[in-house]
């Protein structure tokens, strides 16, 4: 134990200021969280019309990773998932390609991205889109524009 007082608060004061630097400390990267609700009527065309889902996406910039937990029902087989850039209505590029459902009809995947990837779906994931493919609807079964999460 310190029995000297100012050799104890000058201690103090020097904790205080490595606090306030970071040093020492773990450090959480902030995260924004989206969500997109799937279904058929979304497909350009048409899709599977009994087929429903959703998807939560976390995208962290800091790490530069998305990560997503698909759950689909009363849909075939998935052959694939993936997050495309595109507005409601249109055809767009896949950006992301997701782990596929398997058996109990949902998954969890986390992906690095690149930064300018991660900022520009941050700032406006209505400009994304979340599609799921089967067998039976190869140009997609579901789909759903992602949005910001409310929890």
């Amino acid at each position: 134990m310190l029995k000297n007082r100012s050799c104890r608060r000058a201690l103090a004061a020097f904790g205080g200021v490595l606090m306030l630097a970071g040093v020492g400390t773990a450090g959480t990267a902030l995260a924004a969280r989206f969500t997109a609700t799937l279904n058929g009527d979304n497909i350009v065309g048409a899709g599977d019309r009994d087929g429903w889902g959703r998807l939560r996406v976390r995208v962290d910039d800091t790490l530069n990773t998305v990560c997503t937990d698909l759950e689909v029902r009363s849909i075939g087989e998935v052959t694939s998932a993936r997050i495309y850039r595109g507005r409601p209505g249109e055809e767009g590029d896949p950006v992301v390609n997701l782990d596929r459902p398997g058996s109990d009809n949902d998954s969890e995947d986390c992906d690095n991205i690149g930064d300018a990837l991660a900022d520009e779906i941050q700032a406006s994931p209505a400009d994304f889109y979340v599609m799921v493919t089967t067998a039976e609807f190869p140009r997609g079964a579901l789909r759903g524009q992602l949005i910001p999460s409310t929890g």
